[in-house]
């Protein structure tokens, strides 16, 4: 048996346990490297968040690094596209947010800077190209998992003196980059004629209604699961985003949230958790079915009740002798 001395205890902590009713997500950017988090710092804080409680999506805005190898050309093609979307002028969403239909999703409006000079101005042959029309953000999406019996439960942990404070997690949410764009420039109509007009050309395209047949093989759960499918798409599209304000990690008010959501300021008058398990009825939940190898048929539960019997023997014996 290994020596403690070799392994000494050098702290030990009080655990408390914050309020459970707090909603808190850990977001997961699964292409972004941790040491370039995106903040205010780094000029990439994001812009916007929004979320679609009932169906559990997620998407925020992050800005687009425009110095020095952005694509001004492909940034105002997608700019317009996104700009006359229907999705833009709707209030919907993009992609599985939207149901797999147009929805929502403006591209954040700004200017182009370039290293050591000033706004980029765009000239095309025809006319000069307002700025304003460039994709400067980018968004990047996932959705909340609805949690199910078994799934892993995270903490949140924070250090206060000799006090470990736990906050439950809500959720894990992977995100991905969304392209919006491309979707915006796909339902761009395609082939309009007379393209020297100036009405045409100021013109929002219009949506274009567009028939879906959907068909249901065989009355097996293949069949339930993907009517159930559908109807998660529909209400995804048809919920309204519920948008919120951005904090960055920096700043006072999130210092302020952080004292006040990670951390329970009532320790001295919280209750104490006491244990309705045994170590031995702990380790057997948690373990493998013990076998003694003595008597293989004797796994779990009538393995413990030998021993049990075999402990008040000797316990008897010892008394006799006492």
């Amino acid at each position: 048996m290994r020596s403690t001395d070799d392994d000494p205890v050098i702290a030990s902590y009080d655990i408390v346990l914050t309020d459970s009713d707090i909603s808190r997500y850990v977001f997961q950017y699964l292409d972004r490297p941790a040491k370039l988090p995106y903040n205010a710092r780094r000029g990439q804080k994001p812009t916007s968040l929004r979320m679609k409680p009932g169906t559990g999506m997620v998407e925020i805005e992050v800005p687009i690094q425009t110095r020095g190898t952005y694509d001004v050309n492909k940034g105002l093609k997608y700019g317009d596209a996104m700009k006359k979307s229907r999705a833009n002028r709707d209030g919907g969403a993009f992609g599985m947010a939207g149901g797999f239909s147009s929805g929502s999703l403006a591209s954040g409006g700004g200017r182009v800077k370039a290293e050591g000079s000033g706004d980029i101005e765009v000239l095309d042959s025809r006319k000069m190209v307002d700025p304003s029309s460039l994709v400067t953000t980018q968004a990047l999406g996932g959705r909340i998992k609805p949690q199910e019996e078994g799934d892993p439960v995270y903490m949140l942990a924070t250090f206060k003196g000799k006090n470990l404070h736990l906050s439950p997690v809500s959720a894990v949410v992977q995100l991905h980059p969304q392209l919006h764009h491309l979707d915006a420039l796909d339902e761009a109509p395609k082939g309009r004629g007379s393209k020297g007009k100036k009405d045409d050309e100021d013109r929002p395209a219009e949506s274009e209604a567009r028939a879906i047949d959907v068909k249901i093989k065989g009355a097996e759960d293949g069949g339930a699961v993907l009517q159930g499918n559908l109807e998660l798409l529909k209400k995804m599209q048809e919920e309204k985003w519920k948008k919120f304000e951005w904090v960055d990690a920096e700043t006072e008010d999130s210092w302020f949230t952080y004292e006040n959501y990670m951390m329970n300021p009532n320790v001295d008058e919280l209750p104490q958790l006491e244990a309705t398990i045994n170590s031995e009825d702990y380790l057997d939940g948690m373990s493998a079915p013990r076998i003694d190898p003595a008597r293989p048929e004797m796994t779990g539960w009538a393995m413990k009740q030998n021993r049990q019997k075999q402990r008040e023997g000797r316990s008897d014996g010892e008394d006799e002798e006492g």
